[in-house]
């Protein structure tokens, strides 16, 4: 007998796997859930509206990095978060806290944001009414502690390494000191899907609310991982971008010059709730419909046909024709394969729609685990605005993006009551997409 073999083609969120080719059901089934709290960290600063100006006004936040002495590489800049961003309270946790690696931090800060909370306030924020949830994407946790400890420990000796190493590292502490911060005794889950990570948290809780396990959730991503052995392994790889001439290495997400990415750090946290249940908050979004599959030709490359595949399910999941799309918030980040490959996808899927294509990684650096949160923070924010922001750096395309329509120069004009795709894939074949809507558009 062969063994059983569950089909990739079926990983919509809060399904079961079915035969290829069976019917999903209909998407009713599926409501959609409202996005009550944003919270978001990135180099530009704190905050949903930092942000949204960053990207409108087309701004870069590559900088010369500070977190090590990068002389002996090719890309010596990354976007940065400003330390003095992240202002806690000094309580019991305080010393913990200021002790963790960057991700945790960022992960607390905006979990806090997103539930309306000062973090540098004391006391703990109200946390909504009913069971609740964290779900945390991260990729690389801890990777700079990592690499100090080994350095400690090979110049000094074992007894000098901290006992605050191993807890500040390990991938579920971004999620766990975010509970302890909060008093939240609920469910907290770690999701390790590389760089598709955070946008599979969110698709989490997704499932969660929609199966009425849980009435909110806290989901998204953090990442911070500047450091020597990061450049060191994307180097190797010829994955960061070198320049060319006079001009400094930069992310060119789908242009012509593009040569590889840039390295970013953030956190993107969302609150979620039942569309029914809202516990007195405004909704400022919705989630509509996810999916999630795997596949790709080599451990690296993003796939073409697995990508379409998946981006599809996701809006059958939120019962939205590829035609009725107003925007896709993609994945690309400036790999000259990649994009291509995304680009490609995009407009296979879409057809003569062509509907309008963006990137924040031009603007934010490559997130990582944050990427789709971010992404979908910046979605949300273009269908408040009514208006999707640029990709920063692009100026023209490449014979293999043409087919796509880029949103360069200035934001772009789009239709609030239409939604919005937004793409992650990760390392290994992972993929997720999920489909957005305003706090007016497409719901049930």
């Amino acid at each position: 007998m062969k063994p059983m073999r569950w089909p990739w083609r079926r990983m919509a969120a809060g399904d079961d796997p079915l035969p290829s080719g069976q019917p999903a059901g209909a998407a009713a089934d599926r409501p959609a859930v409202a996005v009550t709290g944003i919270g978001c960290v990135t180099a530009f600063g704190v905050g949903r509206n930092v942000l949204d100006d960053a990207l409108a006004e087309g701004r870069v936040a590559a900088a010369p990095i500070t977190r090590f002495d990068p002389a002996r590489f090719t890309c010596r800049i990354a976007a940065e978060v400003p330390e003095p961003s992240l202002r806690f309270a000094r309580d019991h946790l305080s010393h913990e806290l200021e002790r963790m690696s960057l991700f945790v931090r960022l992960a607390v800060h905006a979990s806090m944001t997103a539930l309306g909370a000062d973090p540098a306030a004391t006391g703990r924020p109200r946390l909504p009414e009913g069971r609740g949830l964290i779900a945390m994407g991260v990729a690389m946790g801890g990777l700079p502690h990592i690499e100090q400890g080994v350095l400690k420990q090979e110049r000094a000796g074992p007894r000098k390494t901290t006992p605050f190493l191993i807890p500040s590292l390990i991938p579920n502490m971004a999620a766990s000191m975010t509970a302890l911060r909060l008093g939240f005794e609920g469910p907290q889950v770690t999701l390790a899907g590389a760089c598709a990570s955070g946008t599979q948290a969110i698709g989490h809780a997704l499932a969660e609310l929609r199966a009425g396990r849980i009435d909110w959730a806290l989901a998204g991503g953090s990442e911070a991982v500047t450091t020597p052995i990061t450049w060191s392994g994307f180097e190797a790889m010829h994955a960061l971008s070198r320049g060319s001439g006079d001009e400094r290495p930069a992310a060119r997400p789908f242009d012509g010059a593009r040569d590889g990415m840039i390295c970013g750090e953030a956190a993107a946290m969302l609150l979620l709730h039942r569309a029914d249940a809202c516990d007195g908050r405004a909704v400022l979004g919705r989630i509509l419909g996810y999916a999630t599959n795997s596949g790709a030709p080599d451990l690296t490359r993003i796939p073409d046909r697995e990508g379409l595949a998946c981006m599809r399910l996701a809006l059958e999941d939120a019962g939205v024709d590829p035609t009725d799309l107003g925007a896709v918030m993609a994945q690309a980040s400036g790999m000259i394969t990649g994009d291509a490959i995304e680009a490609a996808a995009i407009a296979e899927l879409t057809g003569s729609h062509r509907p309008p294509v963006t990137s924040v990684k031009g603007a934010t650096g490559y997130l990582f685990a944050a990427n789709g949160p971010v992404s979908t923070v910046a979605a949300l924010g273009a269908l408040s605005r009514r208006r999707l922001p640029p990709v920063a750096g692009f100026r023209a395309a490449s014979e293999d993006t043409a087919c796509i329509d880029v949103v360069a120069g200035a934001p772009r004009d789009i239709d609030p009551g239409r939604p919005v795709l937004v793409n992650s894939f990760g390392f290994g074949g992972i993929n997720a997409s999920l489909v957005v809507a305003g706090s007016d558009g497409i719901g049930r």
